[in-house]
């Protein structure tokens, strides 16, 4: 998968993986190899669901990615019998930290990054960025986090990166015009990972964008940043960590009233529910355990109003 995005791997360090990308340092003009870089990233989170399903299939608890990815000067050695390349300081040592504080199953990047990427308007239309953490690296010095995120419902994963030294932005621009765009969206907030992997099987068949968060807090920040609500459907656990179901519901509306929002919740509250929250129907609230065919009924039945 590296080699298709000019990605090189440089070695393991404890259960982490070092890899760069060679041609963002020899051809920094050139939009389509930070393209790559990100879109190498995404393609191996894409992957882990893949072989999360495998793994299930033995009976196997499924895994997580920590990703990070920053820019900067580099020191070089070689290693072993002097054909092996090893990459070494600061920038890597920064990297590593970054990586130890960053979310499960999201990219993570650190300013250096962030101010190049930022500098191709084709870039910037197409991904979000949101400020993550301030990293402190001393008691003075802080450095910036963002998270990385595609933007609307661009189809990324059929995107055809180019090994060309092309650096017209136009080129690439028309090739995300031409990209297949999916208007039904679902946001997944669970705190139990294995709940989350459950909903995204049930949702695997069905032509939707599923994004699933175990962190309310930064699913709110992410919810922030989407720049249309039509055709979403937000669908919500209620007793989580730091922000439970009702109180995201609150902000959530507070955004845009006309967000749809599915309860689920093993709690015996259905009759209850509409003192909780005046307003809201029953077919907005399932009741776990989930059945599959109806969790899949119900999402449809609610995306089509």
């Amino acid at each position: 998968m590296l080699k298709k995005y000019n990605g090189k791997v440089i070695k393991n360090i404890g259960d982490c993986l070092l890899f760069y990308f060679p041609k963002t340092t020899t051809d920094v003009n050139n939009i389509n190899v930070f393209i790559e870089a990100i879109e190498c990233c995404f393609k191996i989170l894409d992957e882990r669901h893949n072989l999360n399903q495998e793994l299930s299939k033995q009976q196997l608890p499924p895994f997580n990615y920590r990703i990070s990815i920053d820019y900067g000067v580099l020191d070089l050695a070689l290693v072993g019998d002097y054909s092996q390349i090893d990459l070494f300081g600061t920038t890597v040592n920064l990297c590593s930290k970054i990586n130890a504080s960053s979310i499960p199953n999201e990219i993570i990047i650190g300013d250096n990054f962030y101010r190049i990427l930022k500098s191709f308007s084709t870039i910037v239309n197409s991904y979000n960025f949101v400020n993550h953490i301030n990293y402190q690296i001393t008691e003075d010095n802080t450095y910036s986090l963002y998270n990385v995120r595609r933007k609307n419902t661009f189809g990324f994963n059929n995107i055809e990166v180019r090994d060309t030294n092309s650096s017209d932005e136009q080129q690439l621009g028309s090739s995300l015009g031409n990209l297949n765009i999916n208007n039904k969206r679902i946001i997944l907030v669970d705190d139990e990972e294995d709940v989350l992997f459950t909903y995204k099987t049930f949702l695997e068949d069905h032509d939707y964008d599923v994004t699933a968060f175990s962190d309310p807090s930064l699913a709110m920040n992410y919810i922030r940043n989407i720049p249309n609500f039509k055709d979403l459907l937000i669908i919500l656990d209620i007793r989580m960590k730091n922000l439970n179901g009702f109180q995201l519901h609150q902000q959530i509306k507070s955004i845009d009233p006309t967000i749809k929002i599915l309860f689920i919740t093993a709690l015996d509250i259905l009759d209850e529910f509409s003192t909780i929250i005046p307003g809201i129907s029953k077919e907005y609230i399932m009741k776990k355990p989930v059945d599959r065919k109806i969790f899949t009924n119900t999402i449809q039945k609610i995306l089509k109003k």
